[in-house]
């Protein structure tokens, strides 16, 4: 199966080489949030799609190592020893109620291991759903004959809509002539639980969000022959509290902690959304602990093993990348409120369940400061600063072997940087903003509705006919005014929604 993992993306290469790139056609935007899903009254965090006729809801976490999409059966927790189950699932998938199903018993796997054996595989319409403001209804693409692996036994979690370099889902939106190409971008978000954040994350085929990352982009190369792609050079770890005794210290400073020695130069790490903590070489941690007197948790409290912190520390973790990329956490992720760290003690994914060893991962941690766009016809990955809570959101065509650039509203024309300005408001401050201003408005009506009719009062009769006149040749029939109507075949600004969130 390995040898198949790896001949897969070189098929796709050559395929995408043959096929002109249509730059014209829209990227699918499909936002990353808690909603309610089948099987559970619990709201999962994940990516806003669904699968089946008619759709059942999923909320499907992405993976940047699976290729294949795969679900919860309906009777997975009864048959699983997942941890939380009916909290972990994403929601479930119950073939028999859906009209499309279509089993397979002769499909393989693209992934070398798959989620469990306990799995059936077969076509579903998939249905991506895109929902800019909470008050519009969401719009969706709907994808027919997609692969699906139905999950009804693991360890893992099985609601997971895989990225990898031979993603079923780009491959085949792509062919479908939806996207321009096979390119993808994610924020993360940190709305999930380990996390403890409001902040959603979204998902873009075929493009990326031009509002939701600045600065220069960092450019590398995708590593074919890894399960985890995605490898990056970690040359060093910052720790900074300007309050406290922990200023600006290095954990791979060599002469401050002579055991660095063999890592001081930097180490291998692979970008991850299989887990949240980031896990480095033993001498790192080691460092780690020992400076901020930091312990081992009961795996059964924080399944992902990530270490709790049992001294005050105020500061940043500062990660910095071979290539000058810097990523910093800030005080509220590095030490949460009970005292979590996002640094494990060893290699596990969000339900406990061991990764490979010997391997260093940057995990959901640190790509929720970071904005990452993988390009699969080119190979290559790029990462940039995220914006953490952006104002707009701006889908924008990604044309394959380009390097996106970011792109704030200030730099659009008068309409889209200022036009959107009280939808923007209306979404950001919310309710009490509207019902303010819906009171001022009435008030204003009442005064100038009473000016008028002592202005009436005083005047001649046929003055008043001819006031008459004038009022209702000289205004609207609704009292609006209207503005332009903006439409890009590339790239659209939406306000985002209420709070700066979607919330389902």
């Amino acid at each position: 199966m390995a040898g198949l993992k790896k001949a897969v993306p070189f098929t796709l290469l050559i395929a995408s080489t043959v096929l002109a790139f249509d730059c014209s056609k829209p990227p699918i935007y499909v936002d990353i949030h808690k909603r309610a899903v089948r099987g559970t009254n619990i709201l999962q965090y994940g990516s806003f799609i669904g699968f089946g006729t008619p759709s059942q809801n999923q909320s499907l976490f992405p993976s940047l190592r699976q290729n294949e999409t795969s679900v919860a059966s309906g009777d997975f927790c009864g048959r699983s020893q997942l941890r939380n189950c009916e909290g972990e699932t994403h929601g479930t998938f119950d073939a028999s109620f859906s009209r499309s199903w279509i089993e397979d018993k002769t499909y393989r796997s693209l992934d070398s291991s798959q989620l469990s054996n306990a799995s059936t595989f077969g076509t579903d319409s998939g249905h991506l759903y895109t929902h800019f403001f909470e008050t519009n209804p969401a719009t969706v693409n709907t994808v027919d004959n997609f692969s699906l692996e139905v999950v009804s036994s693991s360890s893992s979690n099985p609601g997971v809509i895989g990225f990898g370099a031979a993603s079923t889902l780009l491959q085949k939106i792509y062919a479908a002539g939806l996207i321009a190409g096979r390119t993808y971008s994610l924020y993360i978000g940190a709305g999930m639980d380990r996390a403890g954040g409001v902040v959603n994350g979204s998902n873009t085929f075929g493009g990326f969000d031009s509002g939701r990352f600045t600065g220069p982009v960092f450019t590398n190369q995708i590593d074919t022959s890894s399960a985890d792609p995605l490898a990056v050079t970690v040359t060093d770890i910052i720790l900074d509290d300007p309050t406290g005794l922990t200023r600006n210290v290095s954990l791979m400073d060599s002469v401050r902690f002579p055991n660095i020695s063999s890592v001081a130069q930097g180490f291998t790490a692979r970008i991850t959304t299989d887990q949240y903590p980031m896990t480095f070489p033993p001498q790192i941690t080691e460092n780690f602990m020992s400076l901020l007197t930091a312990v081992e948790t009961d795996p059964n409290e924080v399944p992902d093993h990530s270490l709790r912190i049992t001294k005050s520390f105020a500061g940043t973790m500062t990660i910095v990348l071979s290539d000058g990329f810097r990523v910093t956490l800030p005080p509220e992720m590095v030490s949460n409120s009970t005292g979590l760290s996002p640094v494990a003690s060893g290699n596990f994914n969000w339900n406990g369940s061991p990764m490979e060893e010997n391997i260093f991962y940057l995990g959901a941690s640190w790509l929720s400061q970071v904005y990452l766009m993988i390009d699969y016809e080119a190979y290559n990955f790029h990462l940039a600063q995220a914006v953490v809570e952006n104002k707009y959101v701006m889908p924008t065509t990604w044309c394959p072997k380009s390097i996106p650039v970011a792109k704030s509203a200030e730099s659009e024309s008068d309409f889209g940087a200022n036009g959107l300005v009280g939808a923007v408001l209306g979404g950001v401050i919310g309710g009490i903003a509207f019902i303010a201003c819906c009171v001022i408005g009435i008030l204003y009506l009442l005064r100038y509705r009473t000016v008028k009719k002592m202005e009436r009062l005083e005047a001649e009769e046929g003055m008043k006919k001819r006031q008459y006149q004038d009022m209702e040749d000289g205004s609207s029939s609704d009292g609006s005014v209207k503005g332009p109507s903006r439409d890009h075949s590339t790239e659209r600004i939406h306000p985002r929604g209420v709070f700066g969130a979607w919330r389902k």
